[in-house]
């Protein structure tokens, strides 16, 4: 095969034909093809003229040939001193490689490119260098900043994006260097260009943050700074401009109470208590300040573009947790959102109402409820569903709110009978919530239910169906509640089929029909009359004090164990004070798990960028969220986990419909996102413990949809270890099926098929074509995932005592040190692989076994003392030595890994990078 076609290959002065080009590729696309071979085509393609197709064979080389990638890559890399064009392709060819780590770019080749003669390959390098070259961030901040002084707009442009990228690769421990960069960036506020401000105005939300952390004495100083000068650019000309504006007003942490109030007054406020929150700032600073921050949200709110309107509702998100005043002073903003011509505005004031509502900041007043309530018969159901989110978790403040809301409840369930389970899912979350004006109602309740049963005119009227599960569902987690008759539960048992979506997220069918069945029974003793007796009496049997006459009250031990433990896994969040945070915890996760199977649905039909949206929301919520415990916090962590997964797989999902197939994308943007799904879901699978069956299985499917969209790819499908990964997580979902009565999806179905055919006519899967990976991806539909609250993370705690760039570490060059390091181990098991990698800068690796059975300490918190050694000593005055705890993936059945004395398998991180500086005390 070479024999007839090296000759042609060695004619360099003559260009390739595509006869040749084709054969050449189907060579580097074949794994068995010898070395020698591709080291012959890549001197031929290295020597040949450059063009758009020996650019892309040059791609393939160095994705399907590791050993030769750096050479390939240095080629590619030299074709960006061509003409603009060629320099374009050339990059274009880069950020399609899937790379396995970052590839390496000596300093020199790194500038010369940057100072080029290709504009756009000048602004593709600043953009992306920083993610894509293993570079040293000293330089690389150097050569950006000095760019932003270009004379080109996007290079400016660009080279403050690469800042922003920066800002999230690592800490930076000089203060002036960040100052600086922070600086620079408000000067190009005033930049004549609009995506030279809307770059700056990024930087300054990243590198403020990150200025205002360097020091505790002036956090609350540079807070009200960068707030200030974010809110500067609110009023700015370009929409672009003050939407990213507001999008770095979410992101605040702190701001004085002056500051947020004055965002809502166009006229300066008087200064007279300013000084007490900001006492490095003058009165003339205030003053200019105040000026700046006068009416930012209100101008805002009342913007002519509805997403300038969005984003600014979007900002109060995070201010309105930040002070009382301020939330009560912005819900009348918000209220008046809810009348805004948009729809998607008026979902984005709800759902910042909703977040309000979460942190208890949400404090409805009388004088809000006909624009909130009106809003439950609004023409979206995406906002009506938002208003009943809102008043299923909401603490209404008096009988007449409670009337009202039950009143307009029922006014949307005659005007929209599709939203029928989701109002009576209200009805109930109301009852629990507001037992005390349930009481109150109960009367008249009753007389228009009974008189509905027994004329049986009504008897299967929605409103009848709803006044019954406001009424039942108050005494839920109460063993006695005598003012309701038993005979509303006898009615309610009629009903059952109707009503069981109203209490589906505390207890199954069965559950609710003993509970109705044993509530329904007479008592044996006298009950209070609800026509009779004084107002105090009722009161107190509302509130759970148990007469002693009410044996028969309590439910049986088989009922109430039922009841019981539904209640503590599955409480509504902020129901009663009692009740504990873990379970509110668990309930509000289940109930926002609840909602990704209907958003499988939109993205099938293509409404991928709505889903997003509201995926972005929902995990703000999470985020936002502050829990004491550590099973909350554990219980937290896996969801913002799972939250990522879900958003990357709709990401990838989005490249693969065919209403999008025409829609352009980043360049290399479907590899990068596909290997950071991979990592997450690996991260999901390796850091907690304590999985039911059905949530492995559900974390199983996830991994092998992973699998089988990188398999869709023509150029990945000749890759045997994508399809032993596959086979692997096959094999164990398969042996999980077998254990449980669950039949498998037909996504999983097929796929068994599909691999029992490749393995049957090719051991390494190279006979399945990527069709047919696509044809049973098109079965996958996202599962329901119930969260049980028995999931635990696996995490790890790493501390160097007295070590910091100022009081370094002695070392001599050459002879091995110890890093002293302190550890502690959070619900680490036995069978854990742990191992402590130490880094250096110019990638050199040593891994430490960490072996725990020596440990005395038992239980799901354990400390150590461990003393590491490192060997590769540098020749050097002094460097710094990256340590990290890492988890070795053993779920997989594949070794891709081989390390001489480390790990086997691929790690995963368990903490955050340590910094420890060394030294040398021979040093001249």
């Amino acid at each position: 095969m070479d024999d007839t076609l090296q000759p042609q290959w060695n004619h360099t002065e003559q260009p390739l034909t595509l006869h040749t080009l084709s054969s050449i590729r189907s060579l580097l696309i074949n794994p068995s093809t010898p070395k020698r071979i591709v080291s012959s085509i890549l001197k031929t393609l290295t020597q040949s003229n450059l063009t758009h197709h020996t650019l892309n064979l040059l791609s393939d080389l160095a994705t399907h040939h590791s050993s030769l990638s750096q050479l390939a890559l240095d080629s590619l890399l030299r074709a960006t001193d061509s003409p603009t064009r060629l320099a374009v392709d050339s990059l274009a060819s880069v950020s399609e490689l899937s790379f396995p780590q970052e590839f390496e770019l000596d300093d020199d080749r790194f500038v010369s490119m940057c100072f080029g003669p290709s504009i756009p390959g000048r602004v593709w390098m600043l953009r992306n260098a920083g993610y894509m070259f293993r570079i040293r961030p000293a330089l690389l901040f150097t050569v950006l900043l000095g760019f932003t002084k270009d004379p080109y707009p996007y290079v400016r442009a660009a080279s403050l994006e690469g800042l922003v990228g920066l800002s999230e690769r690592g800490e930076f421990h000089d203060v002036s260097m960040v100052k600086g960069c922070y600086l620079r960036a408000l000067e190009l506020f005033d930049d004549m260009e609009d995506c030279v401000r809307l770059s700056a105005v990024r930087v300054v939300a990243s590198w403020g943050l990150m200025l205002s952390a360097s020091s505790a004495d002036m956090k609350a100083y540079w807070c009200n700074e960068v707030f200030a000068k974010l809110c500067s650019m609110a009023r700015d000309m370009s929409v672009k401009v003050r939407v990213e504006a507001f999008n770095g007003l979410a992101k605040m942490e702190i701001v004085s109470k002056d500051f947020l109030l004055q965002s809502l007054s166009k006229r300066v406020l008087g200064n007279g208590k300013q000084r007490e929150t900001m006492d490095q700032i003058t009165s003339e600073q205030f003053t200019m300040l105040a000026t700046s921050v006068a009416g930012a949200l209100m101008h805002g709110l009342e913007d002519e573009f509805f997403e300038v309107r969005k984003s600014a509702c979007q900002s109060l998100h995070r201010l309105t947790i930040l002070n009382v005043e301020f939330a009560r002073e912005a819900l009348d903003l918000l209220m008046d959102m809810l009348n805004d011509d948009s729809v998607v505005v008026r979902l984005q004031a709800l759902e910042t109402m909703h977040h309000m509502a979460i942190n208890g900041c949400l404090k409805l007043q009388e004088k809000h409820l006909h624009m909130f309530l009106g809003a439950l018969l609004d023409n979206s159901r995406e906002v009506r569903c938002a208003v009943r989110k809102i008043l299923k978790i909401v603490k209404l403040g008096d009988l007449a709110m409670f009337k009202s809301s039950i009143d307009r409840l029922l006014e949307n369930l005659d005007s929209y009978l599709q939203d029928e389970a989701d109002v009576f899912s209200a009805f109930s979350h109301l009852g629990r919530n507001h037992k005390k004006f349930v009481g109150y109602i109960v009367k008249e309740t009753f007389e228009e239910v009974e008189a509905a049963f027994e004329g049986n005119v009504e008897f299967k009227s929605a409103r009848i169906a709803a006044l019954l599960i406001i009424c039942i569902s108050a005494p839920l987690f109460n063993e006695y509640l005598g003012i309701i008759p038993p005979v509303l539960f006898s009615y309610a048992v009629t009903l059952l089929g109707r009503i069981y979506h109203a209490f589906s997220d505390i207890m199954d069918k069965d559950t609710l029909l003993a509970y109705l069945c044993e509530k329904s029974r007479p008592p044996s003793d006298s009950v209070p009359d609800i026509n009779h007796g004084d107002g105090e009496q009722q009161l107190s049997l509302i509130e759970g004090d148990t007469p002693k006459c009410a044996s028969n009250g309590v439910v049986d031990s088989k009922i109430g164990s039922q009841i019981m433990k539904e209640q503590k896994e599955l409480t509504s969040y902020q129901v009663e004070h009692h009740q504990s945070e873990y379970s509110e915890v668990t309930v509000y996760i289940n109930y926002i798990l609840a909602k990704f199977p209907d958003m499988w649905q939109m993205i099938e039909t293509g409404f991928t960028n709505e889903v997003l949206r509201s995926l972005r929301c929902l995990k703000e919520e999470l985020a936002s969220l502050k829990f004491d415990s550590l099973e909350s916090r554990d219980a937290l962590a896996f969801t913002l986990l799972y939250f990522r997964i879900i958003k990357l797989l709709v990401e990838v999902w989005e490249h693969l419909l065919p209403a999008k197939g025409l829609r352009s994308h980043g360049l290399g943007e479907l590899e990068f996102k596909l290997g950071k799904l991979d990592r997450r879901i690996k991260e999901l699978m390796s850091k907690f413990v304590g999985f039911s069956g059905e949530e492995e299985l559900n974390i199983l499917e996830l991994i092998l949809v992973t699998y089988a969209l990188r398999l869709c790819k023509v150029e990945t499908i000749c890759v045997n270890l994508t399809f032993k990964r596959l086979a692997s997580i096959y094999s164990c979902l398969e042996s999980l099926l077998k254990e449980r009565p669950v039949l498998p999806s037909n996504f999983v179905v097929e796929l068994g098929k599909l691999l029992h055919e490749c393995q049957t006519a090719s051991i390494n899967g190279a006979s399945c074509s990527p069709l047919q990976f696509d044809k049973c991806l098109k079965l996958f539909s996202l599962k329901k995932f119930v969260f049980h609250g028995t999931i635990r993370q696996l995490k790890t705690e790493l501390s160097i005592s007295n070590n910091d760039s100022l009081h370094p570490f002695p070392f001599v060059s050459g002879l091995p040190v110890s890093v002293p390091c302190e550890i502690t181990l959070h619900n680490i098991i036995s069978k854990c692989k742990l191992w402590l990698k130490m880094s250096l800068d110019d990638g050199l690796v040593q891994y430490v076994f960490l072996d725990l059975d020596h440990l005395e300490d038992s239980g799901d918190v354990r400390s150590l003392v461990f003393v590491a050694p490192f060997y590769r000593t540098p020749k050097a005055h002094s460097f710094t030595l990256k340590v990290c705890i890492s988890l070795e993936c053993l779920f997989e059945n594949v070794c891709p890994v081989q390390r001489y004395g480390g790990p086997k398998y691929e790690l995963v991180p368990l903490c955050k990078e340590k910094q420890v500086y060394f030294s040398n005390v021979n040093k001249d």
